[in-house]
């Protein structure tokens, strides 16, 4: 028994994984993009889990994609990324963000404005393409600068990310 509980504090004292589960956003929480509380927002929540377990939270998938791929236009530091989740659309649901498609051009309105509408069902994403009058689907993976880039000159991303990406 003692051997038991030995072994037990053993391995929990040597784990160094950081757990890459999506975090419960706190209600102090600010997004470092806007300084907006992102725990207001369920529906538009996001987040990035970082490996030093640390994390942030958006109230904005824009504001989410523009921290990652315009740091050098935040002036914010990227840290080295566990995980990136995104709340779906309709569910409420976290889903990572390998498994994520983000509906472009809608007029769906989120606390910063025009938003985009993540879901992990891509038959679930035509759907909301046609029902909430969204120009394009997007895999997670394939949102790069220069898709940003378009996407706000398109006019399908709220102000702040427009300003941000274009200035």
């Amino acid at each position: 028994m003692v051997l038991g509980i030995l072994h037990l504090l053993l391995v929990i004292g040597c784990t160094s994984v950081v757990d890459k589960a999506p975090r419960n956003i706190e209600p102090h929480k600010e997004c470092p993009l806007c300084g907006m509380f992102p725990a207001r927002y369920p529906q538009f929540q996001c987040q990035i889990v970082f490996q030093d377990g640390s994390y942030h939270a958006f109230d904005s998938a824009t504001g989410l994609l523009v921290y990652l791929q315009f740091p050098e236009k935040t002036g914010l530091v990227v840290k080295k990324i566990q995980a990136v989740y995104f709340k779906d659309f309709e569910q409420g649901k976290w889903i990572e963000s390998q498994q994520t498609y983000l509906i472009f051009g809608s007029g769906v309105m989120g606390p910063m404005g025009l938003e985009l509408i993540p879901t992990n069902d891509k038959k679930r994403a035509v759907e909301l393409l046609k029902q909430e009058n969204g120009k394009e689907i997007v895999h997670f993976t394939q949102v790069d600068r220069e898709y940003l880039i378009r996407a706000a000159n398109e006019g399908w991303l709220h102000y702040l990310a427009k300003k941000i990406i274009l200035e």
